[in-house]
């Protein structure tokens, strides 16, 4: 298809890719801070065995060795090339009838608007659903009041992994990652024409995977490592809490039990789950597209400080789609994301029939007919937008 508007192709393009890094990213980016040297350029020293597979019931305040402690640092400014394009503010500007066609697609997502959301059964206690951003970033942790009384009201809180920030858990994740990302043999760029494969070595070198290495990785591995930002880490004075650890620690020091809704082989297996031809696709639509972190970020804090999350999963079809397909990843990302969901419900199962309790997952968890709030319906919860 000829591109009438070059600038606009490209916008478009992109916005199609961040559906893909989003909804592969949602684990990704909830321990990377943590688990960051790992990501960033493994070795085959580190490989150890794996821990076994675990089901972690709870996690109390005994465990709660940060690995860091950077609390009270002060605000850092952000380079300007770490600075990225919402691309729906970008669409907006440049193509009203194109984004009002996506407004009202975006509109029609299940739930799509809202991050708190009351939970009530049948006689029993409420209890509340919240999406979190997985970032370290201040507007993720700044919680509205309402979400801070819910939370309040607490007895038990339940987050995808509690105690990812602890050095346990941390290692755990390095170990699993290590142990996951090595390709027993074969060169896992050899499917990419040359242009493309030099351009993948040079991104990825940028957060410090030499081209030596680069063909011993796992495709999934070196496709979420392009969607990592080099921003993202590394910089002095950032306090490296993230939303959910804010959430946990809160929880602790009000007395409140963890429970965990996913264990570290399940998060890692979930990555290590993304097929091949759909990985190395990423890395192609990545480096062709010109596709930047920093902007799928930005699109990602956009619509997340405006509870904007379903207009995330309406970012596909001809609007979107430009010069790229992501409808080819339809059926895949679906899977990825609901298969999770189900997962989590039933681990949550216990505690919402008991009520008082705060569930805290990553905010594209809960739309769609697929997400929790609606899976959460149909177990025969009354549940109610309330942010």
């Amino acid at each position: 298809m000829a591109d009438a508007a070059p600038g606009r192709s490209r916008t478009l393009a992109r916005g199609a890719v961040a559906l893909t890094v989003v909804a592969l990213s949602t684990v990704w980016f909830a321990w990377s801070a943590q688990a960051g040297e790992a990501m960033a350029s493994p070795t085959r020293s580190q490989l150890q065995p794996a821990a076994p597979a675990s089901q972690p019931q709870s996690w109390r305040s005994g465990d709660a060795e940060r690995a860091d402690e950077s609390s009270g640092s002060p605000p850092v400014m952000r380079a300007a090339e770490c600075v990225g394009v919402d691309l729906v503010k970008a669409l907006q500007s440049s193509d009203a009838a194109s984004f009002e066609r996506f407004e009202s697609s975006a509109r029609a997502v299940a739930n799509g608007q809202g991050l708190l959301w009351r939970i009530e059964g049948k006689g029993g206690k409420a209890s509340y659903l919240f999406g979190t951003m997985h970032s370290s970033e201040p507007v993720a942790k700044s919680f509205d009041e309402l979400v801070l009384r819910a939370l309040r009201r607490a007895r038990v809180v339940a987050t995808e992994l509690p105690g990812a920030s602890t050095r346990k858990v941390a290692n755990e994740l390095r170990r699993l990652v290590a142990n996951r990302s090595f390709r027993p043999e074969g060169d896992s760029l050899g499917a990419l024409p040359t242009d493309v494969r030099e351009r993948v070595e040079a991104r990825v070198a940028r957060i410090g995977i030499p081209p030596t290495v680069v063909e011993q990785l796992q495709p999934w591995y070196l496709a979420l490592a392009l969607s990592r930002s080099h921003c993202s880490s590394g910089q002095a004075g950032v306090d490296p809490e993230t939303a959910d650890a804010r959430i946990e620690r809160f929880a602790v020091e009000q007395g409140a039990a963890l429970v965990a809704l996913e264990s570290p082989v399940e998060q890692v297996d979930a990555l290590a789950s993304i097929p091949d031809e759909v990985a190395l696709r990423m890395m192609r639509e990545a480096t062709e597209r010109d596709l930047r972190p920093e902007d799928v970020e930005s699109t990602i804090t956009g619509l997340y400080t405006t509870r904007r999350i379903g207009y995330l999963l309406a970012m596909r079809g001809p609007i979107w789609a430009g010069v790229f397909d992501v409808d080819g990843y339809a059926d895949f990302l679906a899977a990825f994301i609901t298969r999770r969901n189900i997962a989590m419900l039933q681990r949550a199962r216990p505690i919402l029939s008991a009520g008082e309790a705060f569930l805290a997952v990553g905010a594209l968890h809960l739309p769609g007919e697929g997400g929790l709030v609606e899976l959460i319906r149909r177990a025969g919860y009354s549940v109610t937008r309330i942010w």
